[in-house]
């Protein structure tokens, strides 16, 4: 108080009182700024890492399931067309299929994977997986 006194002379003690209060609120906006600011940068990151478990997620998964149906295919005598279009009850009923996965039928972004017959190959795809990878590679 002596000290304020000394830099303001002629303010009243109430006055006094107002100015050390808007000093004190000014300090607590610039801690709340600051702590957006990190909260910020900490959610950004927090969503990359999401983003980067999804993907690998979504890519296993695909490895999973074509390796599910090209050993059925191998083991049974229908052709690979009609695996395609069955895949669904193939995968869950496999004994390869992990049994923690809740539904390995769809991506981590919620879409299902789709499967198509080609050259005597499996091929599956995640359009979450490529609707981020093709977002990913326009930054």
């Amino acid at each position: 108080m002596l000290q304020m006194r000394r830099f303001y002379p002629g303010l009243k003690e109430a006055t006094m009182k107002k100015l050390k209060r808007s000093i004190t609120l000014i300090e607590m906006i610039i801690v709340m700024i600051l702590i957006a600011t990190i909260t910020g940068a900490v959610a950004y990151n927090y969503n990359q890492s999401l983003n980067k478990g999804r993907v690998f997620k979504a890519k296993e998964t695909v490895s999973i399931v074509e390796t599910i149906l090209s050993t059925y295919h191998a083991e049974s005598d229908k052709d690979g067309n009609q695996i395609a279009n069955d895949w669904r009850e193939i995968v869950k009923e496999s004994p390869l299929a992990p049994k923690d996965i809740k539904n390995i039928t769809k991506d981590p972004w919620g879409k299902d994977y789709r499967v198509n017959y080609i050259d005597e190959e499996f091929i599956v795809t995640s359009e979450g997986l490529n609707t981020y990878e093709a977002k990913s590679r326009t930054r």
